[in-house]
Formats: structure tokens, C-alpha cells, sequence
């Protein structure tokens, strides 16, 4: 098990939400679909890092900042020797190496070299790591997940990993000797506290509360057309169905997640949740999950 485990971005989570309920742009589309695919490339390389046998400590997405500039480490392995620290990319396709970037032989496109990135994410970490007072051996990696990706032109000594190489990877990973003592466990707590949980450069679409479309939606197929019975949710698209209590708490998270400032009541999640039409219902699943504040509006999780 990682030392930090990996959770879904907010912005993406926010995104998912948004496209339920309000119809978004192609730009905005293009760009869910973009923290998806990384999202899940991501999950791809943590399966291949929870195998690891050696001594290591491995930390999944950290967002950090060290004089006022954040950088974010897509995974960090800690060894007795070293730290490894790995840029994951899914990009698809074939590609051509050039020092100024990486350019699609299918679109013509060319994209920023991911190395400029892992060289600045290094350099980053390494000022950090000596304001807290360490001077370990920092090795970094991109690695490129998508078995269906060609890159031409690349030198060997380039520290990219490709597909077929993952598997080496891992083995030269698990090789890697000595083991992790208390000051290595000291720098993966500090590092683990410092996660900012999100970035202020993730924006979403501009949106009025009054424009999102309510309701309870599938949680298998995500459609709206549910019903509620008296103890579950039934979906009239998939026929799935899902306990009432969960649905109701499943919402009043995404409500929360898209309207973070208005106080979650009793009206408030009848209003978001539409088909639950008994207020005194939603009351009870609430006090059974929620605490209540002095003004009896419902705003935290236990």
C-alpha cells in the first residue's frame, strides 16, 4: 500500500459533475477528457507500484510549493539511497523527438517536451527538500503508460521510459538496495502534509447555481430517469438500482463539490435531489451523516 494514496483530482471530480448537469463547451469537454485519460494513466503505473517488494516508501500526486511556485509530482518513490520521482504521460500516437518538443506525425502538432517539465518539477524539489533540511540523490523519469505510443528520434540517454520498458522498470525498482530508516519515513509525513489538496491554476466553467439541472442521477449509467421507492433508486434506462441513503449522500457531495459556499439544509438537498420528495427523509438521512451547526444549517461531515 502507497504511504499516500492516489484520489481523484477535484477539478476533474468538479468537471464530471458539471457535465451531468450543464451542458459544456468543446473546449471544456477536450479538457475532462484530458484529466481523465491522466487520471487513469496514472492508476495504470500506481497497479505496477504497488507490486514493488523492495524497501521503498511510494507517494502518489503530490502538489507542493516552495518559494510561492507550485509544482506537482506525479509519483514519488523514497529508497534508502535515492528518490525517484516519475512524470506520467498518456499521450497516443506516433511521435517525433525534437529538444523544443514532442510533434504528432498524424496532426502535426506539437506538443511542450516533457522534459522541460521533469527538469523544473527536479529543480523544485531539490530547493525544497534542502529548506527542510535533506540532501538526498534525486532521480527523475518520464514515463509514457500508453502501449500505443511512438516516440522517433529519441537518444537513448534520454530518461523516458517507454511501454515495453515498464517491466524492466519495475525490476530494476525492486532491485534497488538498502532500507528505508526513520528519517526517510520523517521526510514522506512532511512531504504527505505539505499536499495541497488543490491548485488555484484549475478553473471551472463560469456557471449560475440556477443552471444546473437537479436530480439524482444513475450511479451506473448516470441518467436522470430514476425513481425512488421506498428503499431504493431504481434507474428506468439500466434497471440498476441503489439504496436511497447512498444516492441522497452521493448527491449532497457533488453539491458540495459545485457550490461549496451554500449551506447544506434540508430544502437545499430536497431542491438538488428532486425525485426525493419527503423533506423529513432527507432530514433523517442527513442527521445519520451530517453534524449540525449552531444556526441548524447543515455544514459539515463528521
Amino acid at each position: 500500500m502507497a504511504f499516500k494514496e492516489r484520489t481523484e483530482p477535484i477539478i476533474l471530480s468538479k468537471l464530471r459533475i458539471l457535465n451531468k448537469r450543464l451542458e459544456l463547451s468543446d473546449e471544456e469537454k477536450r479538457y475532462l477528457s484530458y484529466l481523465d485519460k491522466g487520471y487513469k494513466g496514472e492508476l495504470q503505473f500506481d497497479a505496477m507500484a504497488e507490486t514493488l517488494t523492495s524497501s521503498c516508501l511510494t507517494l502518489n500526486e503530490l502538489l507542493l510549493e516552495v518559494e510561492r511556485t507550485t509544482f506537482q509530482i506525479d509519483t514519488l518513490i523514497i529508497f534508502s539511497s535515492a528518490l525517484y520521482l516519475f512524470e506520467i504521460k498518456t499521450n497516443q500516437g506516433d511521435y517525433l523527438y525534437k529538444p523544443d518538443g514532442l510533434t504528432s506525425l498524424t496532426t502535426g502538432v506539437t506538443i511542450k517536451n516533457p522534459l522541460d517539465q521533469l527538469n523544473r518539477t527536479k529543480l523544485l524539489f531539490k530547493k525544497l527538500l534542502n529548506q527542510l533540511g535533506h540532501n538526498f540523490k534525486i532521480q527523475g523519469s518520464v514515463v509514457f503508460v500508453n502501449p500505443e505510443f511512438t516516440l522517433y528520434n529519441a537518444q537513448p540517454d534520454l530518461p523516458f521510459i517507454f511501454p515495453t520498458q515498464i517491466k524492466r522498470l519495475h525490476e530494476n525498482l525492486n532491485n534497488q538496495p538498502g532500507t528505508i530508516s526513520t528519517n526517510h519515513y520523517k521526510l514522506a509525513t512532511k512531504l504527505a502534509s505539505l499536499h495541497q489538496i488543490e491548485s488555484y491554476h484549475n478553473k471551472l466553467p463560469t456557471f449560475h447555481y440556477d443552471e444546473l439541472k437537479k436530480g439524482i442521477t444513475c450511479l451506473v449509467c448516470e441518467s436522470f430517469e430514476v425513481e425512488a421507492t421506498h428503499k431504493y433508486l431504481e434507474c428506468n434506462v439500466c434497471g440498476s438500482k441503489e439504496l436511497i441513503e447512498s444516492a441522497v449522500m452521493r448527491t449532497v457531495k457533488e453539491f458540495r463539490l459545485i457550490s461549496p459556499d451554500t449551506a447544506i439544509t434540508t430544502s437545499a438537498i430536497q431542491e438538488f435531489c428532486v425525485v426525493i420528495k419527503d423533506g423529513k427523509r432527507i432530514r433523517r438521512i442527513l442527521a445519520k451523516h451530517l453534524r449540525i451547526d449552531g444556526s441548524r444549517k447543515w455544514t459539515k461531515y463528521r
